[in-house]
């Protein structure tokens, strides 16, 4: 009964997760290979050996191990997205990372890259449910480093203030993502319930996942599960830029005709339609006319 209980096969998994967090993918493999022979039915193992697998293909030509750590984290969400790693493939390995870099880590300030890659230390805080630290770590980040933030940050803010029950820092960090660019938000770390049943609600409806994406920001103002706070002006230098960039809306793809529409809405909802030279509400009829319809319907019925 021991010897069930006890077996040494576990000792080698042991092994194998302290290499794998010292990247050390090909000896870890072995280990994990010797688990096996040992207790084939010993849990996760193939998992494990799956992400020792792909980390020996990624990362190798970098000579720091943060930025391998890096490199083969952003891999990772690569395969996700080409279906070559499962969403338990990409958590386990990310945990891994995490507690890697931060042994590695020497400062809360510090951001993790990879050549044009990035990783905030809160992220790492965040994939580990290391809440309170995540939080901090992220919103230092996204104060001190404005330049540098991208709407994926936001989200992750967002996220590690929703795990806190701070929800009007997370109202205003996800509002901030959703409306920069709804498709950088990252599911495997997202944390709103309300807002992840309207993504699936549209996505069932949709047949073009990119077009459910689109269509979030809309889908969650108009069922009141995000709040645009008044007077707020983070958006209009974005608003700007965007619309000098894409020209005439005649040429517009429907995904770029979607996201000006929805800096459009976030304008109006603010009240900031002064501080711009165009009508966004003329705007918005330009670019979706359908949408718009119902946007002022929604207008009207909460009036």
């Amino acid at each position: 009964m021991q010897a069930q209980l006890f077996s040494p096969a576990i000792d080698y998994k042991e092994q194998a997760l302290q290499q794998m967090l010292a990247l050390e993918w090909s000896d870890a493999f072995e280990s994990l290979k010797i688990a096996y022979d040992l207790d084939p039915y010993l849990a996760d193992l193939a998992l494990l050996a799956r992400l020792c697998e792909f980390a020996q293909q990624e990362g190798e030509r970098f000579k720091s191990s943060k930025q391998k750590a890096v490199a083969l984290w952003h891999a990772a969400d690569e395969a996700l997205l080409q279906k070559q790693l499962n969403e338990a493939e990409v958590t386990n390995l990310r945990r891994i990372l995490a507690r890697h870099l931060l042994m590695k880590s020497a400062s809360p300030d510090e951001v993790f890259a990879a050549q044009e890659k990035t990783l905030p230390r809160g992220v790492c805080h965040l994939v580990l449910e290391n809440w309170q630290a995540a939080h901090s770590d992220l919103l230092n980040w996204v104060t001190r480093h404005a330049e540098a933030v991208t709407p994926r940050d936001w989200s992750y803010l967002g996220d590690a203030a929703t795990a806190l029950k701070l929800w009007n820092e997370a109202n205003l960090a996800y509002v901030r993502a959703l409306f920069l660019d709804p498709h950088a938000i990252d599911l495997l770390t997202f944390k709103h319930a309300h807002l992840t049943i309207a993504l699936q609600r549209l996505e069932m409806r949709h047949e073009d996942q990119a077009l459910a994406r689109a269509l979030w920001p809309f889908d969650a103002w108009r069922r009141q599960i995000i709040q645009i706070p008044l007077g707020n002006t983070f958006l209009l230098p974005v608003v700007q830029r965007q619309r000098s960039l894409l020209g005439s809306e005649l040429l517009l793809e429907r995904k770029q005709t979607l996201q000006q529409f929805m800096l459009c809405l976030y304008i109006d909802q603010a009240k900031l339609q002064e501080r711009i030279s165009f009508n966004v509400r003329e705007e918005m009829m330009g670019l979706e006319p359908d949408l718009f319809r119902q946007y002022l319907a929604e207008i009207e019925a909460r009036r």
